[in-house]
């Protein structure tokens, strides 16, 4: 592996490992009173897993972005929601787990746009 595909594995897995930090703060502590949709609670998860597939593929720079990749994140996704069944003012919302897998497909999408990228390309160079 090269020594720019190492270090963007070890920021890759640090940034990881302080975003699901937040994210799992934030979905434990409980919500405001405001129930129903807004759109900039939907725009949170889309761009937050977005983020999270990023952060993740680069962890693992040795497979591409996978089935496997796409399932921790689905899972991931998944369980933020079961979990906030049972916090104070938080639900368990379907379009949230919507936005969260639309931000898995932008980022699946992206990646022949991210490829052009000097500073981050390589992460797909052997």
């Amino acid at each position: 592996m090269k020594k720019e595909t190492l270090l963007l594995a070890v920021e890759g897995r640090l940034g990881l490992l302080l975003s699901v930090l937040y994210i799992n703060i934030r979905t434990i502590t409980p919500g405001n009173c405001y129930y129903g949709f807004t759109w900039h609670d939907k725009f949170e998860h889309f761009f937050a897993f977005a983020v999270l597939a990023l952060l993740l593929d680069f962890s693992f720079p040795r497979s591409s972005f996978n089935l496997l990749k796409v399932a921790v994140l689905v899972l991931y996704g998944a369980g933020i929601e079961v979990v906030q069944l049972f916090v104070a003012f938080r639900d368990c919302d379907p379009f949230d787990f919507t936005a969260d897998l639309l931000g898995i497909t932008l980022y699946f999408f992206s990646i022949p746009f991210l490829k052009l990228v000097p500073v981050i390309k390589s992460r797909w160079e052997e």
